[in-house]
């Protein structure tokens, strides 16, 4: 009987970077128009805080199609 191998450290590491799933911030936000936008706060936002990740308490996964 054999068993299956150890597993590789990039698939542990993969493994954990698709649990953590997008980084929070405007770029991955459903929020977020193509003009730059907030359509929840109807605003545009800094552009340091929108490249910053868990800035914003109101971020929503975008759809992905």
């Amino acid at each position: 009987m054999s068993k299956k191998h150890e597993t590789p450290q990039f698939i542990k590491d993969y493994w954990a970077w698709m649990q953590a799933g997008p980084p929070k911030c405007c770029h991955t936000c459903e929020h977020y128009a193509s003009d730059g936008m907030c359509d929840k706060f109807h605003m545009e936002p800094p552009e340091e805080f929108a490249a910053t990740p868990g800035q914003c308490t109101s971020w929503k996964p975008e759809m992905p199609f």
